[in-house]
């Protein structure tokens, strides 16, 4: 048993890292919280969640200093359906995925969805009050051709494939804790509520 989670089955991490930062004004993945960046935070708790390999999808390099490979999208421009089709083509069992402007998430529900993602062997997504949150999720490598099929006919919105293939939901403990950062005000209101 590795930090409460069972071993024999390896879940690798996934960083979703492929948004273009259009309404920032600028690469949010290298902007610091805190004294790191939201990248870096980000793969800290995917590293200390998972037992398996960190991935990282998102167009460009950059820098961090947790161990990642980068994938390449399954399909370029397809969002992250396309990373998450490309890390699961790398996975052996499933991937617990994390966006990474959601510097909120905690350690204990990140730990839950992987938890009963590896007991159960299905799809886990996250409930909050806005809805299913697809990116705070845990993906088994089975479900890779429904996934890969929605690539292909075009059917792109993560939402709408967790419904179909059957995910499990899980409730986050704390509204609070799905808050995105798409515009400096968003980093700014976070930041309060960490620091």
């Amino acid at each position: 048993m590795r930090d409460g989670l069972i071993t024999g089955r390896r879940i690798d991490g996934l960083l979703v890292a492929g948004g273009r930062s259009r309404r920032f004004g600028s690469d949010k993945r290298r902007v610091s919280l805190a004294g790191r960046t939201l990248a870096e935070r980000s793969l800290a708790l995917l590293r200390a969640t998972v037992d398996g390999e960190v991935f990282v999808a998102g167009y460009g390099a950059f820098d961090h200093p947790v161990r990642a490979t980068f994938v390449a999208d399954a399909d370029a421009g397809a969002g992250p359906l396309g990373g998450l089709v490309g890390a699961l083509l790398h996975a052996r069992f499933g991937v617990l995925v994390m966006p990474c402007d959601a510097p909120l998430v905690r350690a204990d529900t990140l730990r839950a969805v992987a938890k009963l993602g590896r007991t159960s062997g299905r799809a886990i997504v996250v409930r909050s009050h806005r809805g299913l949150e697809p990116l705070v999720a845990f993906y088994p490598r089975r479900v890779l051709p429904f996934l890969a099929a929605g690539l292909r006919e075009g059917n792109r919105a993560l939402h709408r494939l967790v419904v179909r293939i059957g995910a499990l939901e899980i409730g986050a403990p704390d509204p609070r804790e799905m808050h995105n950062v798409n515009r400096p005000q968003d980093l700014e209101r976070v930041a309060s509520r960490i620091g």
